[in-house]
C-alpha cells in the first residue's frame, strides 16, 4: 500500500530549482529588511535579542576572576509559518502553439518565474506592514534624554527632540532649509542607545528618495567630495549606512484599481542587520537566526517548492503549484521589549 505522504510530497526538481533561484528585483525590500533563514519546522519558539546581544563587551579578565558568559534569550512568543500557494495553468492550445516553429518558448519556466514574482510582491506587502506599526517600536519617555524609535510625522519627532534639547534638521524634509543628515544621525543614535550599535541600513519611500536627489544640504555637502551624480550609493555614504539603502518602488493593486506604494512614499526606516541581502528567495550567505539583527524571514527548508504538473481533463489545461512557507519576525528588541534595533518615521514631509 502506498504511503499517504508519497501521494503529495513529491516536487518537480527542475522547476523547484528554478523557483528557488528566482532573482529578486533591485527594488526588493523584503529580503533586504528581513534576510531569509531556513527553519526545519513550521512552528517553534522565536529567538529574540535584547540590547546585550548587540553590545560590545570587554572580555579581558584578571587571573582568578569570573569568566563572562553569553546567554541567548528565548522570548515566550511562538512563531508559526504561513503557507502561501500559487498555481499556474497553461491551456493545451497555448502549449501546442509555443512548441511550433523555430522560436519555441519554455512556457513552464516563464510561468514559474511569473508566479514567483507574484509571491514576492505579496511578501513585500507583508514585510512593509510588519515594520510600519508605530506602537511596536520603543516609545519616547519624557525626561529620558532620548527620542522614541517611531513617529507618524517629522513634526512629532521634532517636538520630542526639542523637549530633550536635541538639535534637529530645523524643518521637515520638504523644506529648502531641511538638513536630513542631522535627523538621520539623531535616529541612528537613538537606536544605538537601545541596542548599543547604530543602524547600517535604510529603506526609503520613493518620494523621500526623489527629494534627497535634490536636497540642498546634500548637494552642498557632496559638491566638494565627489563628481558623481546622487544615487543610492552616494546617499548611503552620506548617511554612513555601510550596508546600503533601498528605494521602495514596489506597487500593489488597490481595490479601486489604482496602484499604491507597498511602502509609504514619505517614510523611512533605519535598522541594523549584519548580513548582505540575498539576490534570490533563498537564504543569504551566512544568514543565521542566532545572529542579532532587526528582522529575519523564517522560511521552511526546501521551499519554495513546485509540485509536479498535472493535466486537468475537464478544462484541458496543465497546472502546477508553487508553495512557500515563511513568516517575518522582528528579532531586535529594546529596553522594554518593543522593537529596538530600528527607527521608523511614516512621513518626513509633515
Amino acid at each position: 500500500m502506498m504511503n499517504l505522504k508519497d501521494t503529495y510530497a513529491s516536487v518537480d526538481p527542475i522547476l523547484t530549482t528554478l523557483a528557488q533561484g528566482y532573482m529578486l528585483p533591485e527594488t526588493n525590500i523584503a529580503n533586504f529588511i528581513a534576510p531569509v533563514v531556513d527553519t526545519p519546522t513550521r512552528a517553534g519558539r522565536t529567538l529574540r535579542f535584547g540590547k546585550e546581544a548587540f553590545a560590545v563587551i570587554d572580555y579581558r579578565r584578571a587571573y582568578g576572576s569570573n569568566i563572562p558568559a553569553v546567554q541567548s534569550r528565548f522570548d515566550s512568543d511562538p512563531y508559526a509559518l504561513e503557507q502561501e500557494v500559487i498555481a499556474w495553468e497553461l491551456p493545451e492550445e497555448v502549449i501546442e502553439n509555443a512548441g511550433e516553429g523555430p522560436a519555441q518558448v519554455d512556457l513552464r519556466a516563464i510561468e514559474t518565474r511569473n508566479a514567483m514574482s507574484r509571491l514576492m510582491n505579496a511578501y513585500e506587502v507583508t514585510v512593509a506592514n510588519a515594520i510600519s506599526t508605530l506602537a511596536d517600536y520603543e516609545q519616547y519617555v519624557a525626561g529620558s534624554g532620548n527620542i522614541g524609535l517611531s513617529y507618524a510625522t517629522w513634526t512629532l519627532y521634532d517636538a520630542d527632540a526639542t523637549a530633550e534639547g536635541i538639535p534637529t534638521g530645523g524643518a521637515n524634509w520638504g523644506a529648502a532649509t531641511a538638513n536630513p543628515i542631522t535627523d538621520v544621525l539623531n535616529w541612528k543614535r537613538a537606536v544605538a542607545n537601545q541596542i548599543g550599535i547604530r543602524p547600517n541600513s535604510a529603506v526609503v519611500g520613493s518620494a523621500v528618495f526623489d527629494r534627497l536627489l535634490t536636497s540642498e544640504a546634500l548637494l552642498d555637502r557632496i559638491q566638494y567630495t565627489t563628481a558623481d551624480s546622487i544615487d543610492t550609493d552616494v546617499i548611503a555614504r552620506y548617511f554612513g549606512l555601510e550596508r546600503g539603502i533601498r528605494v521602495a518602488e514596489g506597487r500593489q493593486l488597490a481595490q479601486d484599481g489604482s496602484l499604491q506604494p507597498v511602502f509609504p512614499e514619505n517614510a523611512i526606516v533605519l535598522f541594523y542587520s549584519p548580513l548582505g541581502a540575498s539576490d534570490s528567495v533563498m537564504p543569504a550567505g551566512g544568514a543565521s537566526a542566532a545572529t542579532p539583527a532587526f528582522a529575519y524571514t523564517y522560511q521552511l527548508t526546501g521551499t519554495p517548492a513546485v509540485r509536479p504538473e498535472y493535466y486537468i481533463r475537464e478544462r484541458r489545461v496543465v497546472r502546477a503549484e508553487i508553495t512557500v512557507e515563511r513568516a517575518v519576525n522582528i528579532t531586535g528588541l529594546g529596553a522594554n521589549g518593543l522593537y529596538g534595533s530600528g527607527f521608523f518615521c511614516a512621513d518626513v514631509f509633515a
